[in-house]
C-alpha cells in the first residue's frame, strides 16, 4: 500500500462474489430512481438490508413495492438531502430499520441536472434594472444544493455517527502514524496481506468492513458544456472523494468514486434523444450497479476512481502514480472516447 493507503485495480474480468454482499446493510439517497434503485435492486437480489431515501414517496413505495420478496430485505425512508434536519431524520430512521442499528455501505446517489446557463454577456445596466425582463439573472444552485452539499451531508453524518466507528476511535492516533509511516500493518483490527499482482500490501479489516461510494462523472474530471453548475458539482464530489479516502481509511471506511459516461435514466431523459442524434452512446444503470457491487465485494481496495463507459470500466488512476488522472484520460482522449458535443439543445424543462 502507498503512503496514501492506495491499493491496486481491480480486476473486472473475475467473477463478483455475490455472498460478499449479502447481510450488508445499505443506505441509498436519491435511491427511488435511475442508478439509485439499480443499486437497491442488485443489493437486495443477493441479500442485502436496503434503505433507499427519497423525496418521492410515491415512486419510492414503487420501487420497495417491486423488489420485495427478494432475497433481502427493503425500506423507504422521505429525505430532503438539501436540509441537514431532514438528513439527521432520514439516518436515525434508517438505523432502526436495520440489523444492529449501523450502516456497511453508503451511496449519496441524490442528484439534479442542474440549470444549464445562458453565457450571454449582458450591459451593467441589468444589475441596477428594475425590469424582471432585463435585470440581473442568479445563476442556478439547486444542482449544487442536492448534489454536492447534499453528498457533503451524508458522507459526514454516516461516518461520524452510523457506522459504528466509535467502536475503534481509541486507536485513531495509531493508525494515523502508522499511514503516514506507510506501515498498515499497525492499522487497528487489520491485517496486512500481499498482492502477487501488484506487490503492494492491502489493508484488509477484520471486524468490520464500511465502503462509502460516492457518484462523480467524467465531468469531475473536464466538463458539461453549458452547465458551469453541474460541473462545479461533479469536481466537488471529486475533491470529497479525494480528501476522504485517506481520512477515512485509519477508521476502516473504504471510499471510491464512480465517474460515468451519459446514463439514460430519468434525469437525463430530456437530453437524451439530442445527444443520441449527435452520435453519443450511453452506460447502462445495470453496469453502474455492478461496478457499485464490484467495490463492495472488494474489500481489500480503496481509494479508485472508475470510469464506466458504454463497453468498459476504466480505472482513472486518480493518485500521484497516475498523474491524478492524467495519463487514464490522456489515453481515452485519444482514442475518442471522451468526445462531447461542444452544445446541445436543451428543453425548457431543464433550464
Amino acid at each position: 500500500m502507498s503512503q496514501s493507503g492506495l491499493d491496486s485495480k481491480i480486476d473486472f474480468n473475475a467473477p463478483l462474489d455475490e455472498t460478499q454482499l449479502e447481510g450488508k446493510r445499505v443506505l441509498i439517497t436519491g435511491g427511488a430512481s435511475g442508478i439509485g434503485a439499480g443499486c437497491a435492486r442488485l443489493f437486495v437480489t443477493h441479500g442485502a438490508h436496503v434503505i433507499i431515501a427519497d423525496m418521492n414517496e410515491e415512486l419510492g413505495m414503487t420501487v420497495v413495492k417491486g423488489l420485495q420478496g427478494l432475497k433481502g430485505t427493503i425500506h423507504f425512508v422521505s429525505v430532503d438531502v438539501t436540509s441537514f434536519t431532514s438528513q439527521k431524520s432520514m439516518f436515525a430512521k434508517s438505523l432502526t430499520l436495520l440489523p444492529g442499528s449501523e450502516i456497511d455501505v453508503l451511496i449519496p446517489c441524490a442528484v439534479i441536472m442542474g440549470g444549464f446557463w445562458d453565457s450571454t454577456p449582458q450591459p451593467s445596466s441589468s444589475l441596477t434594472s428594475i425590469d424582471p425582463s432585463t435585470s440581473a439573472i442568479e445563476p442556478p444552485t439547486k444542482g449544487l444544493q442536492v448534489g454536492l452539499l447534499g453528498t457533503y451531508h451524508s458522507a459526514l453524518l454516516c461516518a461520524k455517527y452510523c457506522m459504528g466507528l466509535h467502536q475503534y476511535t481509541s486507536s485513531t492516533n495509531t493508525a494515523s502514524k502508522s499511514l503516514s509511516s506507510s506501515s498498515p500493518s499497525s492499522i487497528p483490527q487489520t491485517q496486512t496481506q500481499t498482492s502477487s499482482k501488484s506487490q503492494r500490501s492491502v489493508v484488509a479489516p477484520l471486524r468490520f468492513d464500511k465502503t462509502i461510494i460516492l457518484i462523480g462523472s467524467l465531468a469531475s474530471y473536464g466538463s458539461l458544456p453549458g452547465s458551469p453548475e453541474y460541473t462545479a458539482m461533479k469536481w466537488g464530489a471529486r475533491g470529497l472523494f479525494r480528501s476522504l479516502r485517506v481520512e477515512l481509511l485509519k477508521t476502516g471506511v473504504r471510499v471510491h468514486m464512480l465517474a460515468p459516461t451519459f446514463v439514460e435514466t430519468p434525469m437525463t431523459v430530456g437530453i437524451v434523444p439530442e445527444l443520441r442524434r449527435k452520435g453519443m452512446r450511453f452506460a447502462s444503470v445495470e453496469s453502474v450497479a455492478g461496478v457499485v457491487g464490484r467495490l463492495v465485494g472488494e474489500r481489500d481496495v480503496n481509494g479508485r476512481a472508475l470510469a464506466i463507459m458504454p463497453d468498459e470500466v476504466v480505472d482513472l488512476c486518480d493518485d500521484h502514480e497516475g498523474k491524478n488522472s492524467g495519463t487514464v484520460w490522456d489515453e481515452l482522449t485519444k482514442k475518442g472516447l471522451l468526445t462531447v458535443p461542444p452544445r446541445f439543445d436543451v428543453p425548457r424543462a431543464h433550464i
